[in-house]
């Protein structure tokens, strides 16, 4: 008799298992092998066993091993809007929400840090990606740091695209101690930066 963990790893099988099931069991099991072994580690072989499935089935559904990689973290942009200038609060409220979020969610944190290292070089299938979204969310950062002043959640200082690139800067750091150390308290780390900007 196998236990909820080992059916949960090894994904759906059998004729019955409809398209869309198979699709989010492959996105699962590429989520961990890509965040344990980066994305040149991991094979669909692995991906496979994981999900329950064959490899063919993994091209079937989504053609490739890079598309594989592209659909998944489309998928994670599309559960994070990024959009923190919107937020209701105001752009502070929403970095608070974000990291308090991501500390909610470690193996997706894993994957996105391991896979931003790993696309550093210029010839990995997400380098692309990464490079257009960190464009993307430092230019919501820098927008989201001028509303803030305007607003009076931070005081007047250095240009604020410096600030939010540093801002950014901060999270991910925090994020890699977390992953280095499960007991480090990123929250109340980001929480004391905030407070040593005069952020309120």
């Amino acid at each position: 008799m196998t236990n909820a963990a080992e059916s949960r790893k090894r994904g759906p099988r059998g004729p019955y298992v409809s398209g869309r099931e198979a699709q989010r069991a492959i996105l699962d099991a590429a989520r961990d092998v890509f965040a344990e072994r980066g994305f040149r580690g991991g094979v669909l072989r692995d991906v496979a066993e994981r999900a329950g499935v064959s490899a063919a089935n993994i091209i079937h559904h989504f053609g490739s091993k890079e598309r594989l990689l592209v659909a998944l973290l489309e998928e994670r942009d599309r559960g994070d809007s990024l959009e923190l200038a919107a937020t209701s609060g105001g752009f502070v409220a929403g970095l608070r929400e974000l990291v308090r979020r991501n500390a909610a969610d470690r193996a997706m944190v894993h994957l996105f840090s391991t896979l931003a290292a790993e696309a550093t070089a210029s010839d990995h299938p997400a380098h692309r990606f990464f490079r257009d979204r960190y464009d993307e969310v430092r230019r919501t950062a820098t927008e989201g740091v001028e509303t803030a002043r305007e607003q009076g959640g931070l005081p007047p200082g250095p240009p604020a695209a410096h600030l939010a690139a540093g801002l950014l800067a901060v999270m991910d750091g925090l994020q890699t101690q977390w992953l280095l150390d499960p007991d480090f308290d990123m929250v109340a780390a980001f929480e004391a930066h905030l407070t040593s900007i005069g952020a309120v």
